[in-house]
């Protein structure tokens, strides 16, 4: 079996799809996008940013979730979203971008100490920490979006937006792997960051703040490598032995993760009910290496279906369970923009034959327009039972523009789909020469 490591236990909460940003007073622009792929997203909670499947960054804090109100356009502090609603998040990081992914999670220590106290992914070493600065407490507020903010004085070093940061309390820490979610002067302007000697507002997102706690930044040492995540494949059927164990697996449609290639020698982990349950797995059997997709559509459900066989070192794998693929990368490779995924043949032909029937009915309908209009202009009618050439002239109008965006359509489509099958094709090739 591979080797389990530090994520096992880890608990995940849903995804959040980044589609905008949000101007939030004494924040700047802010991420905000739609709770999808789990659950709800719960404020306090930690996070990871992916970007076309590639962790960008880890240890991030979801230290204020806002949503909007229904009659207004201002912004309302929640403490959670539920799934499908939309939110704005501070997440302690500054370079987000649109399409990227904040995946929210709880991390389960085994020593199990409070989840507050547990250190960071990319921290598990406080002796290798790096001082930044120290700030100390002297005024706590309230913010109405941020919660309880810390009016502080940098004794040492500096602060900047980003950085982690801890509480310490009478010499005890109080939490660990927090944020700076955004930085403010006396009169509220936003900052970048705080020298040693100036005074200025903390936004920690951590209700717990008090006067007179210590806020320590640190830098970690640099990760040397990251993950590259494929789609998740739910197993619908595994029979194992001893060691290994072969699953059916269906691609899941709103798989939170962009990688399309998966091959023999890939990492896996297993989740079940949302919760890391073994990890440093390997992918010994693909039955069709390459582009993961879906061979077909079932009309009744509206879901993708399709599925291939892969074999993986988790002999307790058992139905309903989640694999979740991923490359070991280094840590400084650029992410690829995903590919569109062009659709099953099947799918195509039905698309086909629906738009032809549209517009071989619609088509008919306008030629039939057309002609009532022409007679009824060379022989007005006499009676009102029959249409006037002015309104089936209109009508022969309409059923034009309908059949010409049918058209229209059904052309586009097959040429996209011709498009995204090349692009494709050319992802692929490199890995089938190279096999």
């Amino acid at each position: 079996m591979g080797m389990q490591t530090i994520w096992v236990g880890e608990k995940r909460l849903c995804q959040v799809t980044v589609s905008g940003f949000q101007d939030v007073p004494g924040f700047g622009l802010l991420p905000e996008g739609r709770v999808n792929g789990g659950g709800k997203i719960v404020r306090g909670a930690r996070a990871r940013l992916l970007r076309h499947g590639v962790v960008i960054a880890e240890d991030l804090r979801i230290g204020a979730l806002m949503t909007r109100t229904y009659l207004r356009s201002r912004l309302e502090a929640k403490e959670r979203v539920d799934i499908l609603g939309r939110c704005v998040m501070a997440i302690g990081h500054r370079h987000v971008l649109d399409g990227d992914q904040i995946q929210a999670y709880v991390r389960t220590d085994p020593a199990g100490i409070r989840s507050d106290l547990a250190p960071g992914y990319q921290d598990p070493f406080p002796e290798q920490r790096r001082l930044l600065g120290r700030a100390e407490v002297r005024e706590v507020a309230a913010d109405p979006l941020a919660g309880p903010v810390a009016r502080a004085v940098v004794a040492e070093g500096r602060l900047a937006v980003g950085a982690r940061v801890r509480v310490v309390r009478d010499g005890r820490p109080v939490v660990e792997a927090l944020r700076v979610l955004a930085l403010a002067d006396g009169g509220g302007g936003p900052l970048d960051e705080l020298s040693h000697g100036c005074a200025g507002t903390l936004f920690l997102g951590h209700p717990d703040i008090r006067p007179g706690d210590i806020v320590h930044a640190y830098d970690v040492p640099p990760p040397q490598q990251t993950e590259g995540r494929k789609r998740l494949l739910t197993v619908m059927s595994a029979g194992s032995n001893a060691v290994v164990a072969v699953a059916r697996v269906q691609p899941a449609q709103f798989s939170p993760h962009g990688g399309e290639q998966l091959a023999v020698g890939h990492r896996a982990r297993v989740l079940r009910d949302e919760v890391v349950v073994a990890d440093g797995l390997t992918i010994g059997f693909v039955q069709e290496p390459g582009l993961l997709r879906e061979v077909a559509v079932d009309y009744g459900t509206k879901a993708r279906v399709g599925w291939l066989d892969v074999g993986l070192d988790f002999p307790s794998l058992q139905h309903g369970d989640e694999i979740e693929p991923y490359e070991v990368l280094p840590a400084d490779h650029e992410p690829e923009p995903e590919i569109n995924r062009p659709v099953s043949r099947r799918f195509l032909v039905g698309y086909t034959v629906g738009c032809g029937a549209v517009i071989a009915l619609f088509g008919s309908l306008d030629i039939w327009a057309g002609v009532t209009a022409w007679r009824s202009f060379r022989k007005p009618p006499t009676d009102d039972t029959t249409m006037d050439w002015g309104s089936a002239l209109g009508l022969a109008l309409f059923f034009t523009v309908i059949t010409a965006m049918c058209t229209w359509m059904l052309v586009m489509g097959h040429i996209r789909q011709r498009q995204w099958r090349e692009r494709a094709r050319r992802r692929t090739a490199p890995a089938d020469k190279a096999a």
